[in-house]
């Protein structure tokens, strides 16, 4: 049997539902296949079989189903098709979109309840105007008492009716905030890396634009650490994936936990890594960046099924801070040559120049 952790996967906001074993034997068939059709064990191939073999998306199994009879294998190609259609941002706003119109019926089903009380409302009003009206002309008692046992059956027809409708408003109300906190659940999801567990590009993105527009209005410092590990092909190549997926998730973790605030770390693509540090000049980051680097040289790589020591990470690190005026994109592309310049004087350092 194949060891290894099965990543969250992100599908619109459904819990993958599963025992572990399940879980496990979905997991390793998506291995399996991974390999038969000759795909790389990316997160992305990883999760659309893992999906595919856990049979919670009808219309992907149906495509993988069709492109496997036509081609007899599916293709990388048709891999980043099927992943961005069904697990993608894609797929993220057609389920927000079903969330939005959910919110709406909700909406429209209160408004209607609304209306029938407003009715009955009225209804009951003016058979209280009819009833004081017959009062000033009552000719006999009994008359009386067909008057009063009519205003008696119209209260407790109102009173009834307005029972139905609290009980229909709490459902609803209770309706309305399942789908708010699934709708706050998948946008908080979607900014989540599925291997790391660290922000992934589009939380960085927005990190970037937001805390640039703050340190602009503020005055403030902002540095950015573009971070790399080193050698991490060569070691995927030589100790497998699923080791390779242990190391980014050792990285990303150990990161996490050592950021502090509001800095972010996200995972930036492949093995390299963010890292946001507002109110932060170029030296303070700098020191950051070293000591992000030396803790992360602390931690040991074992191969979990037997134990057996695979050295330690390193990693290199290029720093910079924002200039007033800049793009987003500027501050990255200096923050990367000093990441660059980190790897052609050896590696595992920090390099934080200022030059151009």
């Amino acid at each position: 049997m194949v060891n290894f952790l099965i990543p969250q996967v992100l599908v619109g906001a459904m819990q993958m539902p599963g025992t572990i074993e399940q879980h496990r034997e979905w997991g390793e068939r998506a291995f399996e296949r991974l390999k038969k059709d000759a795909l790389p064990p990316s997160p992305e191939n990883y999760a659309l079989f893992f999906c595919y073999f856990a049979q919670r998306i009808p219309d992907l199994n149906m495509s993988i189903d069709e492109l496997t009879k036509q081609f007899g294998v599916v293709t990388q190609e048709q891999c980043n098709h099927l992943y961005t259609a069904h697990l993608g941002v894609e797929a993220e706003k057609h389920w927000l979109e079903h969330a939005n119109t959910a919110l709406e019926a909700e909406m429209r089903k209160i408004l209607e309840l609304l209306g029938v009380a407003n009715q009955g409302t009225d209804r009951f009003g003016k058979t209280l105007d009819s009833f004081a009206g017959q009062l000033n002309k009552v000719p006999a008692l009994d008359s009386l008492k067909t008057i009063v046992d009519r205003v008696t059956q119209e209260t407790r027809v109102i009173t009834e009716q307005n029972t139905r409708l609290q009980t229909q408003l709490s459902q609803s109300t209770q309706q309305m905030s399942e789908l708010r906190y699934n709708l706050d659940k998948v946008r908080q999801e979607s900014l989540i890396d599925p291997l790391t567990e660290v922000g992934n590009r589009k939380f960085f993105q927005n990190g970037i634009e937001r805390l640039i527009a703050e340190a602009m209005e503020a005055m403030m410092p902002l540095s950015l650490l573009m971070i790399d590990i080193d050698h991490f092909k060569q070691f995927n190549d030589t100790h497998g994936h699923l080791v390779g997926d242990q190391v980014l998730k050792l990285v990303g973790k150990t990161l996490l936990e050592s950021i502090k605030g509001r800095d972010m770390v996200a995972r930036y693509g492949g093995e390299e890594f963010a890292v946001l540090l507002p109110q932060t000049p170029l030296d303070v980051g700098t020191l950051v960046g070293d000591q992000l680097r030396n803790l992360v040289g602390t931690k040991q790589i074992t191969r979990r099924s037997t134990g057996e020591s695979l050295g330690v990470i390193t990693m290199s690190i290029g720093v910079a801070e924002y200039r007033s005026g800049e793009s987003a994109l500027q501050l990255i592309e200096r923050a990367d040559r000093n990441l660059y310049k980190a790897k052609q004087e050896g590696r595992n350092r920090v390099v934080a120049w200022e030059g151009e």
